[in-house]
């Protein structure tokens, strides 16, 4: 049908409309997914108000600290020399992702603080990579320590889930910094052993579309550590 609607466009001297095929299987996919409206909301309403963190004993901020900390040492370690490599994530290579990194603390520390940000496409870098991180991070962390923040509701989420989802942001794409300039990134491991099943509980029944967020899930080698793991469930070439 689409190919006959640029037919007659043709025909007629008209602008080809460009194609719908893209946005028509992404609109299956999402009802195949969410056959009965609501279902999924109300599963994910239950599981917020479990009321239970899994990131005990030091809680999901002290797990946070921990990562972004982890991730701060591989954003130091980048020289300018490498910002054009080639990284995990399809398209990018090192500097759009370390953009995308100080990016992903200033949306959550934003959505904390009741004041979103759209600027996704803006340069957040700046001239100094390092500093531009540290800054984000550092009002991620300011946000997510004020009192009730924690508790307090974001739409069905309690504030504990925002720190929860940069935690992971920051797993994986440390992982990611991590394979592109070849430096360490092992002091996280146990802080990705127990972010592996909650991803599981979030992800595990959404579709991997192309040009989603996740690749498929892919293989990992025998042995591998729980970041590896981590890092092949969420699409990523584990070696």
């Amino acid at each position: 049908m689409e190919r006959y609607w640029q037919l007659l466009c043709i025909i007629n001297g008209r602008p080809v409309r460009p194609s719908m095929a893209a946005a028509g299987r992404w609109l299956t996919t999402a009802l195949r997914a969410h056959p009965e409206p609501g279902v999924r909301a109300a599963r994910l309403a239950e599981l917020y108000d479990a009321g239970q963190d899994v990131w005990e004993p030091n809680g999901v901020l002290h797990a946070c600290d921990e990562v972004l900390d982890a991730v701060g040492e591989l954003v130091s370690a980048v020289e300018p020399g490498q910002f054009g490599r080639p990284t995990a994530c399809a398209d990018w290579d090192v500097h759009t992702l370390l953009n995308h990194l100080v990016w992903e603390n200033l949306l959550w520390a934003g959505l904390a603080n009741g004041t979103p940000r759209s600027d996704f496409t803006a340069d957040h870098l700046g001239d100094d990579h390092v500093a531009a991180f540290r800054t984000a991070s550092q009002a991620a962390r300011s946000a997510f320590r004020r009192p009730g923040m924690l508790e307090r509701r974001y739409g069905p989420a309690p504030g504990r889930r925002l720190v929860e989802q940069l935690v992971i942001e920051m797993l994986v794409h440390g992982w990611d910094l991590a394979q592109a300039i070849g430096h360490p990134y092992d002091t996280v491991q146990h802080v990705a052993e127990t972010a592996l099943p909650v991803v599981r509980e979030i992800y595990g029944d959404l579709p991997r579309t192309a040009a989603g967020s996740f690749a498929p899930p892919q293989p990992v080698p025998d042995g591998a550590g729980p970041l590896d793991r981590l890092a092949a469930y969420l699409g990523r070439t584990v070696t």
